[in-house]
């Protein structure tokens, strides 16, 4: 029975307004053979009695409460719990085309026991917007010298060839469950990477579906609300070597050079991060950051390729941590921050 069931995993935590949404994409899928796990994250919302109530009507559906821990630990909760070939994870908050689970099922492998991922796209649903978005590597079938060359460029691209986050795929329930001992409860960022980097490096087979813009990501709240995150930098650096150390033990040749890029692309974030705060020391900030030691050495022997006006903006600045480039880089990007704000 496990070869034809889907473990639909849901987390659930204080998206009472949204659930329901959730719920209905899901229950009307036209592939019935699933079974349905939500985890209730100690929500304080009501959510977690929706849950239940949702059990009740639908025998397909378990209900995990777990005391709050975070997205991390309320999916891994699930996919312990999961008894279905493939896994799939939805966020409470977003929906799906009722069509998903049959149309990734067709992508399958007829071979009973490898292991892959299947992935659709997704389409990011603003208040006053929607918007594709897509892998960077083509669609099609991706195996042996193909997969092996898709791997030596995971990390560290502008755009990365496949996306990173956990939804919008199917995943062969034990290359997530072979790779869980990676998992690190402490990353606040980039989270979905410290589990699909290991999947991704030991799938054997992997396919991107070709449009198939089936999972709606849903963004609550104003984008331009930008709080100063102190933390951001030592988030960014366990990351780092959170992953640089997955790939290491993957045996990835080239897992340096990958996450040297990918750092400091996140580093970008640190610069914004530190460009937009309204507290004072700001040029004093950039210039411990980037003037010096392992980030100044990173960015000086690893060049990237950076498209983005604003982004190479903030290499620049990276590169040259000087008062009269930080001053003016803040000014140019709070004028930006602006009239993007008053454009919506």
């Amino acid at each position: 029975m496990a070869d034809k069931i889907v473990s639909v995993i849901i987390t659930v935590y204080n998206i009472r307004e949204y659930f329901n949404d959730c719920m209905r994409s899901v229950l009307g899928q036209t592939y019935k053979d699933i079974e349905i796990i939500l985890v209730d994250d100690g929500a304080t919302d009501g959510s977690g009695e929706l849950c239940d109530e949702y059990a009740a009507k639908d025998s397909r559906i378990r209900v995990i409460h777990k005391k709050n821990g975070g997205l991390m630990s309320a999916w891994s909760e699930g996919i312990k719990a999961a008894e279905g070939r493939y896994a799939m994870f939805i966020d409470g908050d977003d929906w799906v085309d009722g069509e998903m689970i049959g149309e990734l099922l067709k992508y399958t492998s007829d071979e009973p026991d490898i292991r892959e991922i299947i992935s659709s796209n997704y389409i990011i649903e603003k208040k006053n917007e929607k918007r594709k978005a897509g892998h960077g590597a083509a669609p099609g079938v991706y195996e042996k010298e193909r997969l092996s060359d898709l791997r030596t460029r995971l990390l560290g691209e502008e755009t990365r060839p496949v996306i990173m986050s956990r939804c919008m795929k199917l995943i062969s329930r034990e290359l997530i469950l072979d790779n869980m001992h990676y998992l690190n409860y402490s990353i606040r960022m980039a989270e979905d990477v410290n589990i699909m980097l290991p999947c991704l490096l030991d799938a054997e087979r992997l396919t991107i579906v070709k449009d198939g813009y089936f999972y709606h990501y849903r963004t609550v709240g104003d984008s331009m609300a930008h709080g100063y995150d102190k933390r951001l930098l030592e988030n960014i650096k366990l990351d780092y070597h959170t992953f640089l150390g997955i790939m290491q033990d993957k045996g990835v040749a080239n897992a340096g050079e990958q996450m040297d890029r990918e750092y400091i692309r996140l580093l970008f974030l640190v610069m914004k991060n530190e460009l937009r705060s309204d507290a004072g020391g700001v040029v004093r900030r950039v210039k411990d950051i980037f003037g010096a030691g392992e980030i100044a050495d990173i960015i000086k022997r690893t060049p990237v390729d950076v498209s983005e006006k604003s982004n190479r903006l903030l290499y620049y600045g990276m590169k040259h941590p000087i008062a009269p480039v930080i001053m003016v880089t803040k000014m140019i990007l709070k004028t930006f921050d602006r009239v993007t704000a008053g454009a919506h």
